[in-house]
């Protein structure tokens, strides 16, 4: 499967918005098939952004799926930094331009840089 980071950002505004820390098998995310959600939660758990409870094979201590509850610090703290949309479609356009996928670390790194940037004037 394929990472989709517009995906990782719309999981992570769910878990910011939901109300209570309860449990939560599939997030309902318009327009993305369950698997894909399943898949991109186990993501955010093991980037340590999403507080899980990992359900494990039973002939080996591979995760298969999450039971999800909220966000981490990190996730807070990464979701911050790609909040705004303009700042979002700028990171889009940026890895675009530069030819560069839109890996996790790439994300960050130009998320902090256009977030210092538009700080410091």
């Amino acid at each position: 499967m394929k990472r989709d980071m517009d995906l990782v950002r719309k999981l992570l505004f769910y878990f910011e918005q939901k109300p209570d820390s309860g449990h939560i098998v599939v997030p309902p995310i318009e327009g993305y098939e369950e698997v894909l959600i399943k898949y991109h939660c186990r993501l955010l758990y093991e980037a340590g952004l999403l507080n899980c409870e990992p359900v494990k094979s039973s002939t080996s201590d591979r995760v298969i799926n999450v039971v999800s509850f909220e966000l981490t610090w990190a996730g807070h703290e990464f979701l911050d930094k790609v909040r705004s949309e303009s700042t979002w479609n700028r990171i889009k356009a940026q890895a675009r331009e530069k030819s560069v996928a839109l890996s996790f670390n790439i994300v960050n790194e130009l998320a902090q840089r256009i977030v210092m940037s538009t700080i410091a004037g």
